[in-house]
């Protein structure tokens, strides 16, 4: 072992700097009546500075410090400082993926592209250590299926129904929230599936905990895909009952992947929306899926952020990010907030390209299976359904890191951060997760 070595395992260092013309008059001595040592000594030409590091016994580290900082010609005294990577990736397999940076996934393989395009990594890495935990989502849609490998071991800490079926009947409430259809099992993923547990997906929020509420029906057998079944819809009134609830019950976000095509003028929903924003909830709802220059009802009401849908165009070797061609957009950003995140946008429903797909958990309820999937199941899927819960998890994550911030400023910090993908449908362009958790935890 070098006599280096040997100090900096046993001694504290300081960082002093001083004008390059001259040394501080007394320095050496001060130094030496701490019974500190010179360790290293650099000379910074273009600042006109000469730094000196110091090593010296952590109890009298505080004297030394306040010694040398009183010296004429001391610029600063200080102790030593160190920055870690701004890094953080969880050791989920699908986020780990299968193919290269930077979205670790490929055509052909399986993977969370949609994840690492928004820059979790950076948002993630804010948090110390793997100790991140966004604050709690609602997510108000078909329910879950809470046996998931990755919904359960606490993730979810609260379930309710809301459910009038047949029409004219008596609201049905309680905590049955079993997903016969899968579309809120995979919403609740992106959001916020457990991660960093070694199993497969990694959800934005990390470890925020989820609040389901199921206000569907139970979906008829092969599912809900193009049918006009009135068990594919939900009432206002199972929707408002779920708002309600989720603002007295804590929710910091609340996602709604849900729709109606305008004109939007639904005053039982639009005021239960408000209230929940004058409560300080953050409301986040899908675009809608009709190629509209407008947007579904309830993402048009003021002060809720909308959410379009992006993917990927990888037929050139450099890949584009575009949005998504059956997303309603606005080409301005209107009087709210209207940002478009990752929903995929496939050519078909039997499109092989991986990457025109965003893929997360899925129910194994779902009327739709063919086989029993286990309690890990995958799927393949894309909508603005899907572009909104990466949005919820966000703003989880920006209330995590600076709880002061009202959901118009989360709104206006989401907008601010968003990345510009030059297209005229973007609005404030696409979220990115890492500069939004920066913008919030600076304030």
């Amino acid at each position: 072992m070098t006599p280096l070595e040997s100090l900096s395992t046993t001694l504290d260092t300081v960082v002093v700097s001083y004008s390059r013309a001259s040394m501080p008059n007394g320095f050496s001595s001060v130094i030496a009546a701490a019974n500190a040592r010179f360790v290293n000594e650099l000379d910074l030409n273009a600042l006109s500075l000469q730094i000196r590091t110091v090593g010296v016994n952590p109890a009298n580290e505080r004297d030394l410090l306040r010694q040398l900082n009183r010296l004429p010609g001391v610029i600063s005294a200080q102790p030593l400082q160190y920055r870690a990577l701004l890094a953080a990736s969880p050791n989920d397999p699908y986020y780990k993926g299968t193919g290269i940076a930077p979205y670790f996934q490929s055509a052909s393989g399986n993977g969370q592209w949609d994840m690492h395009v928004i820059n979790l990594d950076g948002a993630w890495a804010r948090f110390p250590g793997s100790s991140v935990i966004g604050t709690k989502i609602a997510i108000i849609d078909t329910g879950a299926d809470v046996s998931q490998t990755e919904l359960a071991a606490g993730k979810v800490v609260l379930t309710k129904c809301f459910v009038t079926f047949p029409a004219g009947s008596t609201q049905t409430t309680g905590t049955f929230v079993t997903d016969t259809d899968g579309h809120g099992t995979n919403v609740a993923g992106i959001a916020s599936a457990d991660t960093n547990n070694n199993v497969g997906f990694a959800g934005v929020g990390w470890n925020a905990p989820l609040m389901i509420y199921k206000i569907f029906p139970a979906t008829p057998k092969g599912g809900c895909e193009s049918s006009t079944s009135v068990q594919c819809s939900a009432t206002d009134v199972d929707e408002v009952s779920a708002i309600n609830d989720a603002v007295a019950n804590g929710a910091s976000v609340i996602n709604l992947s849900l729709g109606l095509p305008p004109p939007c003028n639904d005053s039982l929903e639009q005021t239960a929306i408000s209230r929940a924003l004058a409560a300080g909830v953050v409301v986040v709802a899908a675009a809608g899926n009709e190629r509209a220059a407008n947007l579904d009802c309830p993402a048009a009401y003021p002060g809720v952020i909308a959410v379009g849908a992006t993917s990927l165009n990888d037929s050139t070797a450099t890949f584009k990010e575009y949005v998504a061609s059956y997303s309603n957009f606005l080409t301005t950003n209107g009087g709210g907030t209207y940002v478009v995140a990752p929903g995929g946008d496939p050519a078909s429903g039997a499109d092989p390209d991986n990457l025109h797909w965003i893929m997360n958990i899925y129910s194994g309820n779902a009327a739709d299976l063919t086989t029993t999937c286990g309690t890990n199941c995958a799927v393949f899927i894309a909508g603005t359904s899907q572009a909104g819960p990466h949005v919820a998890g966000v703003i989880s994550l920006m209330r995590a890191i600076n709880p002061r911030l009202s959901p118009s400023q989360l709104a206006q910090d989401l907008c601010m951060s968003a990345d510009n993908i030059s297209d005229p449908k973007q609005g404030c362009g696409r979220v990115n997760a890492g500069a939004a958790v920066a913008l919030a935890a600076s304030q």
